[in-house]
């Protein structure tokens, strides 16, 4: 118990330090009040603070979520002199749902969240139905009924990928521990939940004090208790950062953005690769897969995943020169044709069905594991590259979710959930231009059908 919490104690401190920097860059602090009370490190300290024992923090968490109605003050079994502090400086969410979109092509769900301090993030909700998206049912073993949370890790992004909304954002903040946990309780609200990718907006492994705190409060029995391995991290690369994570968190699974297969091209198209060279972000997938070689299903398995953007990173050439970088290596391509976003300054297009079919099928006859991604809720902006937040022009990062379903699924009914926004200016002067245009149709048939008469 006390090397636990020892590591608490250390985890704590660099939990308020984490807030003043990230990956190098200050970003402004975020002082939360009240705090979330799934913020372990935050509830430690407060805990020490007060003189009561640190096995009260699973007694708090257990009640609060079976019973998330109750005060906190009126928790049973905890120390009376906690109950008001307790209920003063902490909160069950200090973030709220201001509006949800679901997808009515494949029930993808979209959730704009608004932050304590004004901020907001976007979580999706991705349901996969179970079936093999090729008719011969491919990859039917990475298929299952299931609902995959994408969750955001910063807001806004200060690594400038080229193809990535995000990048004209910056990096605004860093999330609290607490707060990357809260999206899980908002989308419970929703629909269980199996499975958590790190791929909404920023970049995890910036904020990782953070980010492995939520990791392990999301696997912790007495919290959310979901499954290491049911949760992957998505890095563009941060090598070192890399490392730690296999050391501190070895059954929580990696992917990898690529986007390129050489360093000259990942440059232009990901501009922190010129801090990250190629062959060390291989290095660590090598790694990684040698460490985790005998874990089952898995045997270190990577998945890689690669943007396709017309006439730049998806020629024959560039295939082949993939298919050499990774052929020996036990990865998993996942190959995602480019969403397009309104404002993207290098004006990518989407690779055509044939382009992305010969680029799959040079990795695949060379026996690489590899598919194309589903756009799930490309209609609702949903899709990697176009996560932005609701109603709003301002661009938020991708979202890098996996799926080997029909693309023909049965639809849901779009279901439009808590929202108190009102159409912008541009949004009801397209509504008043579509009436009237629907007023002269219908109008000049009215006419040639008085005329025949």
């Amino acid at each position: 118990l006390k090397p636990r919490q020892s590591r608490l104690k250390q985890a704590a401190a660099a939990h308020l330090r984490q807030a003043q920097k990230s990956g190098g860059a200050m970003v402004r602090s975020r002082n939360l009040r009240p705090k979330p009370i799934f913020d372990e490190p935050s509830l430690l300290v407060f805990l020490e603070r007060l003189g009561a024992k640190p096995s009260h923090m699973g007694r708090i968490w257990r009640h609060l979520l079976a019973h998330p109605e109750c005060p906190l003050d009126e928790i049973p079994g905890i120390p009376d002199k906690i109950r008001g502090p307790l209920r003063e400086e902490f909160a069950f969410t200090t973030s709220k749902v201001v509006e949800t979109v679901e997808s009515a092509i494949d029930g993808t769900i979209k959730m704009l969240i608004r932050l304590q301090d004004g901020g907001e993030v976007e979580a999706v909700l991705i349901h996969h139905a179970g079936e093999a998206e090729h008719p011969d049912a491919r990859q039917l073993d990475r298929c299952g009924q299931r609902d995959t949370l994408c969750i955001s890790s910063q807001v806004g992004c200060r690594l400038g990928c080229t193809f990535c909304a995000t990048g004209t954002m910056g990096l605004q903040g860093n999330l609290w521990a607490g707060e990357i946990q809260e999206q899980l309780v908002h989308a419970r609200a929703l629909r269980p939940v199996s499975n958590i990718v790190f791929m909404g907006m920023g970049e995890p492994l910036e904020n990782y004090a953070a980010v492995a705190s939520a990791i392990r409060g999301l696997s912790d029995q007495q919290r959310f208790a979901l499954a290491p391995s049911s949760i992957t991290v998505s890095t563009v690369g941060i090598v070192s950062q890399m490392s730690r994570l296999m050391e501190e968190l070895p059954k929580v699974k990696l992917a990898v953005s690529l986007h390129a297969p050489t360093q000259k091209l990942r440059e232009q198209i990901v501009p922190i690769a010129k801090s990250f060279h190629l062959d060390r972000l291989m290095a660590v997938i090598d790694e990684y897969a040698a460490k985790n070689a005998s874990d089952g299903k898995r045997k270190g398995m990577v998945m890689v995943s690669y943007v396709l953007l017309r006439g730049v990173n998806d020629s024959h050439e560039c295939a082949c020169q993939l298919r050499d970088l990774l052929i020996e290596r036990p990865v998993i391509v996942n190959l995602i044709p480019y969403n397009p976003f309104d404002g993207n300054v290098h004006e990518y297009e989407s690779p055509s069905a044939e382009c992305v079919d010969a680029f799959l099928q040079v990795l695949v006859t060379s026996g690489i594991r590899v598919f194309e991604r589903r756009h799930h809720g490309r209609d609702i902006s949903a899709a990697c590259g176009q996560l932005a937040k609701l109603g709003s022009s301002a661009p938020v990062k991708d979202i890098e979710n996996c799926s080997c379903q029909l693309s023909g699924e049965k639809a849901r009914q779009p279901s439009r959930k808590v929202s108190s926004r009102q159409p912008s200016l541009p949004q009801q002067q397209v509504m008043i231009l579509v009436a009237m245009a629907s007023t002269l149709v219908v109008g000049a048939a009215l006419l040639r059908w008085s005329r025949r008469r």
